[in-house]
């Protein structure tokens, strides 16, 4: 069983300073309140500022899982427990299965998390990976709820399937909106 909990999430702090330097892109200075509709649309943009939001996120998973996070690579940094037996004297590196558990920490900005979102809800990722992605955003949802309408598959997200064998999800979830 994997677990999911959140070390780090934006702030107001964070968010202020988000919109400072988003108002700075358009040459202009800010000062006030960072809004609940002001985040949802800067999101919705995934402009550049928005890649200032950082989480810490820590996992327990098994290592193949890991390896599916770690394909990410801009916007993340990735800190995996070592499976190294100089490192570790759980089990032997060299007879490990792909199932041993790891400790796997992500820094991960908000741009990221939204892509990384998208692939690893898709229908076409591991279910297991899938499982610990819906994890995370539940995760996420506890402490920031303004990023749940973006943490999506990518069919939701670009109105249709661009995968070469796609699941039928996005046919079945228009079917059931368009009722």
């Amino acid at each position: 069983m994997s677990s999911v909990e959140i070390l780090r999430h934006p702030t107001d702090e964070d968010w202020e300073r988000c919109k400072m330097l988003a108002m700075n892109t358009i040459g202009k200075r800010w000062s006030g309140e960072v809004t609940d509709e002001w985040k949802h649309k800067i999101l919705k943009a995934e402009h550049s500022p928005i890649r200032t939001l950082m989480f810490t996120v820590r996992m327990e998973l098994p290592y193949w899982v890991s390896t599916h996070f770690v394909r990410h690579k801009y916007g993340v940094e990735h800190y995996v427990s070592s499976q190294r037996n100089d490192r570790q004297s759980n089990y032997d590196r060299t007879k490990a299965p792909q199932d041993a558990m790891v400790t796997h920490i992500m820094d991960i900005n908000a741009q990221e998390l939204i892509q990384m979102a998208r692939m690893r809800l898709c229908g076409q990722a591991a279910e297991e990976t899938r499982r610990v992605m819906i994890q995370i955003c539940n995760a996420v949802d506890k402490v920031n709820p303004e990023f749940a309408p973006f943490l999506t598959a990518k069919c939701l997200a670009h109105g249709g399937c661009n995968e070469f064998k796609p699941c039928g999800y996005y046919n079945k979830y228009k079917a059931v909106t368009e009722k």
